[in-house]
């Protein structure tokens, strides 16, 4: 359904959020060095193969408080290079939040290995790997995912005779998924309590909304969205997701009702009904030239914002 604004209403918003998403945050954001590199590609979290490669990728260092509340300053999470800045602000967040995290170091520490990363509580980023139990790439392997305290967020699948298998083992504990209940002690960590500040960065997508399989810990972009920037060049990939993230700002601030209940369409829904397509990545790969001119311009008239 298209909604329509008065004339001047979006531009001036989606500037004002622009010029907000470039403030100066506490996370540093560093380029891979060659040893980094070559250490991800040794534990086989990154390959010639990947669709990112480590020099589209970028090392995002955060301060973070744990479970004891004791401060760190060496959380690290591997992204990739558009989205990095805006992951450096959702760390900032939850610390300034004072939302716990139990640790967070780049996966190859654990040499890939996804079960290990849970196992220890990890939170992590990029990983080239497939998505768990299918041969279908993960938005990991883009960089353009987020898993965090996997065992108060744990990965849940569910077999034919309804039994849930929880993953890692120990989040059962946390298969009630309410803060505060009655003769409990609050729940800390849970990804519930931050959905909106990955959202308003780009992370706009949480694994909690789906039925089967459900992953609490995981935030991501979209499929197409992450295709569509690891075929842009950095430059032209930085622009479309600062566009992304202005969008959403926007857009909610219009909308505050709709987009608490996630009734929401994001960019790139824009740009499709913009460009009369239906996948953002193919039409970039058969006409680059026409999506960025598309990015370039900023909506002025009328724009989807809400999902009807």
């Amino acid at each position: 359904m298209i909604i329509n604004f008065r004339d001047n209403y979006i531009p001036l918003l989606f500037a004002l959020a622009c010029s907000v998403s470039f403030s100066v945050n506490a996370a540093q954001v560093s380029v891979l060095s060659l040893h980094e590199c070559q250490t991800m590609t040794q534990a086989g979290v990154v390959s010639a193969t990947a669709p990112v490669p480590c020099q589209r990728l970028k090392k995002v260092t955060f301060h973070y408080r744990d479970f004891a509340g004791k401060a760190h300053s060496n959380g690290q999470v591997v992204v990739m290079d558009a989205v990095a800045p805006y992951v450096g602000n959702i760390f900032d967040a939850l610390f300034k939040q004072g939302f716990p995290i139990h640790k967070a170091v780049p996966i190859e520490v654990y040499g890939g290995d996804d079960t290990r990363s849970m196992t220890a509580n990890n939170t992590s980023a990029f990983n080239y790997r497939p998505v768990a139990g299918t041969g279908s790439l993960s938005l990991h392997a883009y960089g353009a995912a987020i898993d965090l305290n996997p065992l108060q967020n744990p990965f849940v699948t569910f077999g034919s005779n309804g039994n849930a298998k929880f993953s890692p083992v120990q989040g059962v504990h946390y298969a009630n998924r309410a803060q505060y209940r009655f003769g409990k002690p609050n729940s800390r960590g849970m990804a519930e309590a931050v959905i909106d500040t990955f959202a308003r960065h780009g992370f706009q997508y949480w694994g909690g909304f789906w039925n089967s399989p459900i992953d609490y810990q995981h935030f991501q972009l979209t499929k197409d969205m992450a295709l569509t920037m690891s075929k842009m060049t950095p430059a032209q990939a930085t622009l479309f997701f600062q566009r992304y993230v202005a969008w959403y700002d926007s857009c909610s601030k219009m909308y505050p009702t709709a987009y608490k209940q996630y009734k929401f369409n994001d960019y790139t829904e824009y740009l499709k009904h913009q460009l009369s397509v239906k996948s953002l990545h193919l039409a970039y790969s058969a006409n680059p030239q026409r999506v960025m001119d598309a990015i370039k311009l900023q909506p002025v008239r009328s724009a989807i914002c809400v999902k009807r």
